[in-house]
């Protein structure tokens, strides 16, 4: 601690000697042991490791005046030595610190990470987007991980560039006599000791900020510096520290557990029943602090389920009376930022808030200007942009960051945005889905994985807009989902689509298959309107390709119709059309449709079907369709599975098709995998039944999931656990137009109703099972009733 004291006396001869700060202690007093300014001034001088003539020749005072405050001192603060004094300095400046009184949750992690930057690096700035919890962090880092370094918090808010080093001189209880370079009396005192110097709030000072660090950690070796800002100040020593929102995903969610504590300390705690309806709001606030912080607030006067609905229309409502300042509400909060941003900066962000989902760097250009690139950069330098990972890298404004940035944007530029944003999708999915149905590559899974989503996005508004790209998407969207997997939402786009009077009137019988194929998953009824279309365009046209592709999906919906004879007309059709064109890939689904239509009831022939869909695996596999010849797989399995045909055949072929789809990363072929393996009854299927319900419930595959609720229900312990599943099965049946299901959910429910005593509810069911499959089929069920 010597080197110190000799450049401190070293100073003597150089500038203006400094004072100490008349105003008063800076630093907090220990409860009951107020200071005079004058032992504040003395005792920080002390805590420098200056001796006593050196504390009279800077304080203008005599040796023994000082000896006097420095007995004064340790009087109040019960010091025998000049070390306990320093002791005391320290713990006071730790006390200093002043935390807010609500818990800290979670952060452990990042705590631990400050700590190992601030030792390899000396210079750390917290950055991230307002609200996001940077000062509290720093805060609770300084009271309590800082180390040997004596804390100093310097709250730069409302500080001007000029009052910079002003306000560290004056937390030092330093002040220079004109003339004096206060600067570098600053970086002695700083150098006397290790010290951490937390700087809050530097967004507005920056520069000033830069430049004082710069000197500070240069001439003050033990100094380290720990600062908070959304936006990097720029020195050469600072290492960022990027400061993300609470998660929200799992049980144990640090946002859930810190919006639970504050609605206890506003007095509101949560029934065990509405711990969901808290994880909903904090999915929907990203796991913002301030933003929680603020929404409980609000929950002292709304319940959590109308906040909830509240907060999916807008964040109006969070809003409060105290704190006032810039973190009384998000907006107050995020204009303080907004009023920083450059003009090109405020346009591009307006624009990339009105994407309806994430963005990489080339859609962010195609929706601003060319050389947008380094603005989109800067604007994640303000931490008003955040990133989300992914190859290539993807980004996106918070929610509450969006609308904040929504308000202020013109609605004409939303729609430019909107209407470039479908435009670039369809032309990229166009492009994408030429190679379809010969990759299945895990990069083609991957980009799929990435593009699904925002075509799904691109499809809603432009059917909304009634944009002509509506009818591009849905075909590629289609040829997505099929291929790499389907997912509810995208599945539920495509039926928007499909009777969407402006995206099916003057779509080529071509673009209608490829829909009624994509929502063949949800709803026949309505892939039979589109053949009808088809055909009668078809006719009207009298080309070969319109032709084909229109009896393709006549044939397509006669099958899981169950209108057999109709769909084999159909069929042979299209495939004299496909030979005649020589489509390999129409003639190898031409084989799978027609096995689907000989598995039906009217046609009842499983072994027949068994062989169209060995056929459509050859011809897939001439076709470079390797998706699909697993899926003819799958469905030679189910046939063989269902009608009881080589049993262990079809659990060889299930165990096959359960390999590829794990190789290629396909959740819809692994769900028709474990359906297989969960109907032959193979104990190490690749789903659990619970699993493959949930599968087949996010993928919207409504036909593979009513046979999955009625394999549970054949299982269930007791009528009473069978009926829900029942039930679900023959409502989701009678959604999709499917009549086999609902005769099976409906024999199943004339059994359950009547053992579970219900016999008025039993009768209904087989009143509406006779006038589906008629007398005959009813049979069996009505004669248990009789007897």
């Amino acid at each position: 601690m010597s080197a110190p004291r000799t450049a401190r006396r070293g100073r003597t001869s150089g500038p203006s000697p400094v004072r100490i700060a008349r105003s008063g202690p800076r630093i907090g007093a220990v409860a009951g042991q107020t200071l005079t300014p004058r032992e504040s001034a003395i005792l920080a001088a002390v805590e420098r490791r200056l001796s006593n003539p050196e504390i009279a020749s800077e304080l203008f005072i005599s040796v023994r005046t000082v000896e006097s405050h420095i007995a004064s001192l340790r009087r109040k603060l019960g010091a025998e030595s000049r070390a306990d004094l320093v002791a005391a300095a320290s713990e006071r400046r730790e006390a200093s610190v002043r935390l807010p009184d609500t818990r800290f949750i979670g952060r452990e992690a990042e705590l631990d990470a400050l700590t190992a930057l601030l030792d390899a690096h000396r210079c750390v700035s917290v950055i991230g987007p307002g609200g996001v919890g940077k000062t509290r962090l720093a805060l609770e880092f300084a009271a309590r991980r800082h180390g040997e370094s004596s804390p100093i918090v310097i709250e730069l808010e409302h500080a001007e560039p000029d009052d910079v080093v002003p306000r560290i001189a004056r937390a030092l209880d330093l002040e220079a006599v004109p003339g004096s370079d206060v600067l570098s009396s600053v970086a002695t005192a700083l150098a006397s000791r290790p010290y951490l110097l937390v700087l809050d709030n530097i967004d507005r000072v920056g520069d000033a900020v830069q430049a004082a660090a710069h000197r500070l950690l240069r001439e003050s070796r033990q100094l380290r510096i720990l600062g908070t800002t959304r936006t990097p100040f720029g020195d050469d020593a600072e290492h960022v520290f990027a400061l993300e929102p609470l998660p929200v995903e799992g049980a144990e969610a640090e946002a859930v557990a810190m919006f639970l504590d504050r609605l206890n300390a506003y007095g509101v705690p949560p029934t065990a029943g509405e711990r969901e309806l808290a994880a909903r709001i904090c999915t929907r606030l990203d796991g913002l602090p301030l933003a929680l912080e603020l929404a409980a607030t609000v929950s002292r006067h709304l319940g959590l389920e109308e906040l909830a609905d509240r907060l999916d229309r807008d964040f109006a409502s969070l809003d409060r009376a105290a704190p006032r300042g810039r973190h009384r509400t998000l907006e107050t909060t995020f204009e303080w930022t907004w009023d920083l941003l450059e003009d090109d900066e405020r346009d591009v962000l307006c624009r990339l808030a009105a994407l309806p989902r994430t963005f990489d760097v080339e859609l962010a250009t195609a929706v601003t200007h060319p050389g947008a690139e380094g603005v989109l950069f800067r604007l994640l330098d303000h931490s008003m942009v955040v990133p989300t990972g992914g190859t290539p890298r993807r980004f996106r404004l918070l929610a509450v960051m969006r609308e904040f940035v929504r308000a202020r944007t013109d609605p004409a530029t939303i729609r430019e945005v909107l209407e470039r944003h479908a435009e670039y999708h369809a032309a990229v999915a166009a492009q994408f889905v030429e190679h379809a149905r010969v990759d299945d590559s895990d990069e083609a899974m991957q980009l799929s994985i990435r593009l699904c989503p925002e075509v799904n996005a691109a499809l809603r508004w432009a059917i909304a807009a009634r944009h002509p790209s509506a009818r591009t998407l849905a075909a590629s969207l289609s040829v997505g989902v099929e291929q790499y997997g389907s997912d509810v939402d995208s599945v539920r786009s495509l039926a928007m689509a499909a009777r969407d009077p402006h995206v099916v009137e003057g779509a080529a019988p071509g673009e209608l298959f490829v829909l009624g194929a994509g929502i063949a998953y949800l709803d026949l009824p309505l892939v039979d309107d589109l053949a009808r279309r088809a055909l009668a365009i078809a006719e009207a046209r009298g080309d070969a390709a319109s032709r084909l592709d229109a009896h393709h999906l006549a044939g397509l919906s006669d099958a899981y119709l169950d209108r057999g004879e109709s769909a084999l007309e159909h069929l042979a059709e299209a495939e004299r059309l496909a030979i005649e064109l020589v489509d390999d890939w129409s003639l190898a689904s031409i084989h799978q449709f027609r096995g689907i239509a000989l598995r039906g009831a009217s046609l009842d022939d499983p072994a027949a079907a068994v062989a169209e869909f060995d056929a459509a695996m050859r011809a897939y596999a001439l076709a470079g369709d390797a998706m699909h010849v697993n899926n003819a797989r799958y469905m030679m399995a189910s046939v063989a599975a269902q009608a009881g045909l080589e049993a262990e055949k079809a659990a060889i072929w299930a165990a096959e098709c359960a390999a590829y789809a794990r190789g290629a990363g396909n959740a819809h072929e692994l769900a028709h995998a474990a359906l297989v393996q969960q109907t032959l009854g193979v104990p190490d299927a690749a789903l659990p039944l619970d699993e493959l319900e949930a599968s087949l419930r996010a993928l919207g595959d409504v036909r593979c999931l009513t046979r999955t609720l009625l394999l549970t229900a054949e299982r269930a312990p007791s009528s009473n656990a069978r009926l829900p599943r029942l039930e679900e099965a023959l409502a989701l049946a009678e959604s999709a137009g499917d009549d086999a299901h609902r005769i099976a959910a409906l024999t199943g429910l004339v059994d359950a109703y009547w053992a579970a005593g219900d016999v008025t509810r039993a009768r209904t069911a087989l009143g509406r099972l006779e006038a589906i499959a008629g007398a005959d089929a009813a049979a069996s069920a009505r004669a248990l009733m009789d007897a």
